[in-house]
């Protein structure tokens, strides 16, 4: 294996944190790189740069603005290798990152994206949960329905590699449009390209959360993912859906959730009531109830649907969190406390649950947090919920966005 992979590193003020992330690509076991880093700072990240006497490293002041343009800069000017992939300023590659996805390439020819596992960290770079991922080899339908609800590939654009030819001859670039989620995008297009994936089973990166992420700006990223989905009509949403290799009971989960998080609250509901019509499905019981929780306070329906799902399934302790949360708003605080401790007692690592459970011993109204899981991801709850919640902190209110 002797291919030259080119690691992209788009910076803008990153004085504080680059030199570890340059360190992780120096010390990766394949030796067959080179560094550009494409620079837009104006603090000391140049100076930190130029200190390093490596020819593997090649340093560009940024022409354009934007920290996209970044990568895009790197692609059309700057790139030699035969592989392309990214780190951020503020992320730490493990040694072995580039030698596992060079070393799948090699084993299989015919993929054009390789990606990993992730471990997030905290500043001090301790860890904070690990994201594992499926392999969606020769299953796009899998990863495009699964990206849309918030699985498929986690922190997209530092865990790929692609082949340059590929990136080439479909002219892959960054989009502008989508500047918070660039990464996401940038994925999707490779999918419709007809990109084919393959999977790492091992985390090869160190994904540092702290206050400057993009990724925390909530409801940037959400506006964005909207207008990356936005490319997608109803009717290919639901051949999307039905054309996976997913079980029917988890196609008939998708497509349900699909329409939530593209804010079609209606449809969702129509759909999933048809579904329950024709036969049991628990997920969509804990989906259908969430939705009324969630976007239209209805309280009383909600808990019909999440029991009714809890009876099927009395060992998943996400519908006994959510009834908690129905009960809170309707009984209030002492009477919602035994539905988060039950949900503790099956998974004692359930942080909803657990913040829950220490709210109702102050006593004290306050927000419960819902099990959402993918629904939450809408414009519809980015804004109109976020907004709603802060009317809600300030007035002391129990009601839901949906009575506001």
């Amino acid at each position: 294996m002797n291919e030259l992979i080119s690691v992209v590193l788009p910076v803008r003020n990153g004085e504080r944190t680059i030199r570890q992330a340059i360190d992780s690509v120096l010390k990766q076991t394949y030796p067959h790189f080179e560094l550009i880093v494409v620079d837009n700072s104006d603090d000391g990240t140049p100076e930190i740069v130029k200190s390093y006497n490596d020819d593997r490293i090649k340093y560009f002041r940024q022409i354009s603005k934007g920290s996209v343009n970044g990568y895009n800069e790197a692609l059309d000017n700057y790139v030699g290798g035969e592989f392309v992939t990214f780190i951020h300023h503020d992320d730490i590659y493990r040694p072995s990152k580039l030698y596992e996805q060079i070393r799948m390439f090699d084993k299989f020819s015919d993929v054009d994206v390789v990606y990993h596992d992730i471990d997030f960290v905290d500043d001090n770079l301790q860890l904070i949960r690990f994201r594992g991922h499926e392999d969606f080899y020769h299953r796009n339908n899998d990863l495009l329905a699964g990206m849309m609800i918030g699985y498929g590939i986690s922190n997209v654009g530092m865990c790929i590699m692609v082949r340059r030819d590929f990136i080439e001859k479909h002219r892959l670039r960054y989009s502008l449009e989508t500047i918070y989620g660039c990464d996401h995008t940038y994925v999707f297009d490779l999918i419709d390209a007809g990109a084919t994936f393959k999977h790492v089973k091992k985390s090869l990166l160190l994904y540092r959360i702290h206050d400057d992420n993009y990724s925390l700006d909530r409801e940037a990223v959400e506006r964005d993912f909207q207008k990356c989905y936005s490319r997608y009509s109803l009717e290919r949403l639901k051949e999307i859906a039905e054309s996976t290799n997913f079980s029917e009971n988890e196609k008939e989960v998708i497509l349900g959730k699909l329409y939530y998080r593209l804010n079609h609250i209606d449809l969702a509901e129509e759909y999933f009531l048809d579904v329950l019509k024709n036969r049991i499905n628990p997920w969509a019981m804990f989906y259908l109830g969430t939705g009324y929780y969630r976007y239209r306070g209805n309280f009383a329906e909600a808990n019909k649907w999440l029991k009714k799902g809890h009876e099927i399934m009395p060992y998943c302790p996400e519908f006994i969190n959510n009834i908690g949360c129905c009960v809170l708003q309707t009984d209030g605080v002492k009477a919602a406390e035994k539905y988060f401790e039950s949900a503790l007692k099956i998974r004692g690592d359930f942080n909803d649950a657990a913040y829950n459970l220490e709210h109702c011993k102050s006593g004290q109204n306050f927000n419960p947090r819902l099990t959402a899981r993918e629904i939450e991801h809408s414009d519809l709850f980015g804004v109109i919920w976020k907004e709603a919640e802060k009317q809600r902190e300030e007035s002391g209110s129990l009601q839901p966005a949906g009575n506001l």
